[in-house]
């Protein structure tokens, strides 16, 4: 396993849906960075980076940065207090694949200003949590539930303890299929749970989830789990032109500037097992028993155009699910959060309608 004080990555510009070529384009972008860490590894002092922030995307104020331990893997979190008052209890934010605690600074100073404390943490195996595997830029997780345990650790460790209730859970793609899983363990940590373009079917833009769950399944038996993905489609996300993900040029600007300045939070393209992985995930939420074990309130916040996973899946799972709303955004793209402010009102107006203590209540 590579600690994240080890990646000295010349790696992929990445996204939630995946990864683009190596990047160095030149200008330089102001940057900012959190105090440095010292933590103990296996007996040994680790120096541990700080938050990376840019000039037009900086660390929001007060900060708080911390790792724990979960299974001998290092969870890199932070937590910020409310900017406004009166409080209104805590916000974890659940990112998706590739992601990492830098991308949320607009979103953590929205949820501030709204009287929430917010708390984000990076999964195993990206940002600057620890790495699973010797090449560490490959998005490798063995299964789905690694990342529940993941979630269920920094609840015990940090949010009950240190952040102020009630507790909401505000979670992206990945991080959204994630949050069913606990829910359906039974769960009750979460007062309300806001899951923005749920990981729940594979998008149209891909081959059928069946095939792909099948070619995975067979690859991932063969002793192949920790190679990349042989059809990953790198060159639709390389620069913002027909990306799939935001029709806001200057947001899908940021990770770029923040990668030219810290190459060791970036994840490339998923391997096998993660998406054998994945596959086995999204089918067990279609199961007729998934979520009988919820009483969470969820709102599921939907992208009209996603291509990057399945509408007519999330529409299912809500029908099926107990204590599930849905709504749509229409001609949003799959980051939703980083889409421009037109879409992003759109979504807070519906944050705010939901969350309590921030609007008229569902």
């Amino acid at each position: 396993m590579l600690r994240a004080d080890k990646h000295v990555l010349k790696v992929l510009l990445v996204t939630d849906a995946g990864e683009a070529e190596n990047t160095s384009q030149g200008g330089e972008s102001p940057v900012e960075t959190a105090p440095e860490t010292t933590s103990e590894v296996a007996g040994n002092s680790v120096i541990r980076p700080g938050l990376v922030g840019i000039h037009e995307h900086p660390i929001p104020s007060g900060a708080e940065l911390q790792w724990i331990e979960n299974g001998g893997v290092n969870i890199r979190c932070a937590r910020w207090a409310a900017t406004a008052t009166p409080g209104k209890g805590t916000v974890c934010i659940i990112q998706g694949r590739t992601e990492y605690i830098e991308k949320y600074f607009e979103v953590i100073e929205d949820l501030r200003e709204r009287g929430f404390a917010v708390l984000a943490f990076d999964f195993r195996g990206q940002g600057g949590s620890d790495r699973l595997l010797r090449q560490a830029w490959r998005g490798h997780v063995d299964n789905f539930s690694d990342y529940v345990s993941d979630l269920e650790r920094v609840t015990r460790e940090v949010l009950l303890p240190e952040c102020p209730a009630p507790f909401f859970a505000l979670a992206h793609s990945t991080g959204g299929a994630v949050m069913l899983h606990l829910l359906q363990s039974g769960s009750f940590v979460f007062d309300r749970a806001v899951l923005v373009s749920p990981l729940i079917g594979l998008g149209s833009t891909r081959p059928s989830e069946k095939t792909v769950a099948t070619i995975m399944r067979t690859l991932n038996g063969l002793g192949l789990g920790e190679r990349p993905v042989p059809f990953f489609n790198k060159k639709e996300l390389r620069v913002f032109k027909n990306n799939v993900l935001t029709s806001d040029e200057h947001r899908f600007g940021h990770a770029t500037r923040i990668f030219e300045k810290a190459p060791f939070l970036k994840v490339g393209a998923p391997t096998i097992g993660w998406l054998n992985a994945a596959c086995k995930a999204m089918s067990d939420m279609r199961d007729a028993d998934f979520g009988k074990n919820n009483r969470t309130p969820v709102l599921i916040v939907a992208s009209g155009n996603d291509s990057v996973v399945s509408l007519k899946e999330i529409e299912n799972i809500s029908d099926n699910m107990r204590s599930i709303w849905q709504v749509v955004v229409p001609g949003a793209l799959h980051e939703l959060l980083m889409e421009r402010d037109r879409f992003r009102d759109q979504f807070w107006a519906a944050f705010d309608a939901f969350v309590p203590g921030s609007g008229s209540g569902y």
